[in-house]
């Protein structure tokens, strides 16, 4: 069953001049239908996920993380921290419309309504993944009258209870997902692009992400480490159930990094100089995996603020510029180092060190002996999910890796968009009366 995700997007708000799906068949409708099944929105919510976690934003955390780097035009600036409201407004509206909320609770709505809770639960860990992710960058947010059409102007719920009915909404889809009535048959393979009808991957994922947002909030509630735990223990526990974008031969359907770098903005970014830098003093395998030799036949990355001293970064790997590569989204990684990283905050030295190399070992990369310290648990979640936004997330939280950030330091959040958002909801502050750092971010800057 061949499926154009392009044609499928119930609503299309995409990340504006450089993202995937930009064809005028996402915008044109000829039928004009007016409601939508589970099978047309649950591939829309996915597309809509896909562009949230590999598009515009992975791009901004990667560099701001510099894992890449800036090399021309509007990413120097944004490498030194420098944009304004609406810079990432698109990706704003994608958190709520075209994909977003509205059709993850629509979808749910359908499928409750058909008596097929598995189906449903599906729509709630995409919700999860979707509310979370805004939660992580903004701070408080709309999300109880958020997809209510009778408040126009829905209020700003606290980080703290978004998290909270995160967890929430996870323990739901968990129970869902495990439901055996005769109706409960969730999506089959052809309309499931990510787990092929695998309820117990959809299931681990759900517990992988309750590991995620615990990890999130343990600065402020230690006792959230041995929740992390708990859920790790049940989440993806092999590669092949990580949760990854789809991506084919298909123009409509290529990887967004290789449309942003090859097709669309050819030498914008580069490889970023802190990480190759770390590759290169580990003799890590994973460089060459990452990124291509520049022009000299070396391996170099790019600074903050420009493309470095002899202005000839590397770019990436021919593998991780690929336009068929199905980009990591939520992986086996991330939940290994979460248990490792969980278990060491909580006492439990021998399992973070076998959480730890078991993560290596799925890279390719040798074990570790003795014991593993919070700063190689993280540093090495920073290698291993490249490309990602959750490295921006736990530099937050530990200050690490010790990256050199320019001046001003890495942003802990994102302003609001002015046009999507501001102009028309007056519970939205003003950037002046906005915080410097969300609720969960203690440490609020980092040297």
């Amino acid at each position: 069953m061949k499926i154009v995700l392009s044609a499928l997007l119930p609503v299309a708000v995409l990340a504006g001049c450089s993202d995937w799906l930009s064809s005028n068949k996402v915008t044109a409708y000829p039928n004009a239908p007016t409601t939508a099944s589970p099978q047309t929105l649950l591939v829309g919510v996915g597309t809509g996920q896909t562009t949230i976690q590999t598009g515009d934003l992975a791009r901004l955390f990667s560099v701001w993380m510099q894992q890449m780097g800036a090399s021309d035009r509007q990413y120097i600036p944004l490498s030194l921290y420098q944009f304004d409201e609406d810079a990432f407004s698109p990706d704003w509206s994608l958190m709520y419309t075209g994909g977003g909320l509205i059709d993850m609770r629509t979808l749910q709505k359908l499928a409750l309504a058909n008596g097929d809770s598995t189906y449903a639960g599906v729509g709630m860990v995409w919700e999860a993944l979707d509310m979370g992710t805004a939660a992580d960058i903004w701070g408080d947010i709309p999300y109880s009258q958020a997809a209510d059409s009778t408040i126009p102007t829905p209020q700003l719920d606290p980080q703290q209870q978004v998290y909270a009915a995160i967890q929430a909404k996870l323990d739901t889809a968990i129970r869902y997902l495990h439901c055996q009535a005769a109706t409960c048959h969730g999506p089959i393979n052809g309309e499931d692009l990510w787990y092929g009808g695998d309820t117990a991957k959809w299931i681990a994922l759900a517990h992988t992400l309750k590991a995620r947002y615990f990890l999130h909030v343990a600065l402020r509630d230690p006792a959230a480490y041995d929740s992390a735990l708990v859920h790790a223990d049940s989440g993806i526990s092999s590669p092949d159930g990580s949760l990854v974008s789809w991506q084919s031969s298909d123009p409509n359907e290529w990887n967004l990094w290789y449309q942003f770098m090859v097709i669309q903005r050819s030498g914008y970014i580069s490889a970023g100089g802190f990480l190759v830098n770390l590759l290169q003093s580990t003799g890590d395998p994973r460089l060459t995996k990452y990124f291509a030799r520049n022009s000299d036949g070396n391996f170099e990355g790019a600074p903050p603020g420009g493309p470095g001293a002899n202005g000839n970064p590397s770019t990436l790997s021919d593998a991780r510029l690929d336009p068929t590569l199905r980009q990591p989204m939520v992986t086996f990684e991330e939940n290994e180092l979460i248990r490792a990283e969980a278990a060491l905050q909580t006492g439990q030295p021998a399992i973070a060190l076998a959480a730890y190399n078991a993560e290596r070992a799925a890279q390719g990369v040798p074990p570790a002996a003795g014991s593993v310290t919070l700063n190689d648990i993280i540093t090495e979640k920073y290698i291993a999910l490249f490309q990602q936004i959750e490295p921006w997330n736990d530099y937050k939280r530990t200050c690490l890796p010790a990256i050199t950030p320019a001046p001003g330091g890495v942003p802990r959040r994102l302003l609001y968009p002015l046009s999507a958002e501001r102009n028309t909801n007056p519970n939205v502050p003003a950037p002046s009366q906005q915080p410097h750092a969300n609720w969960n971010d203690v440490k609020g800057t980092c040297p």
